[in-house]
């Protein structure tokens, strides 16, 4: 499924989708949010969940990897380079 394909459909479709295909990448939180990213075919799904009412607010779509930067941070690559050592 390509990013536009997966736009133009329903939300409720877009919601089946990213529940049944998508694959977990990452989490992040801040004071109010918890932050979830997934992958679906070659796009990725931000899904925000509010803190105080452990609800889902919104789901935010993107097929560029500039929005993974605040993901990054949170990335462990010591195993990577322990080799070296």
């Amino acid at each position: 499924m390509t990013f536009q394909q997966f736009k133009n459909l329903s939300e409720a479709d877009q919601e089946f989708i990213i529940w049944s295909r998508g694959t977990d990448l990452a989490k992040r939180e801040d004071q109010h949010f918890r932050y979830f990213l997934c992958q679906v075919d070659g796009f990725y799904i931000e899904i925000r969940c509010n803190k105080t009412q452990n609800s889902i607010d919104g789901f935010f779509f993107f097929d560029s990897t500039c929005h993974l930067d605040p993901y990054l941070a949170g990335i462990n690559i010591e195993a990577v380079y322990s080799w070296l050592v």
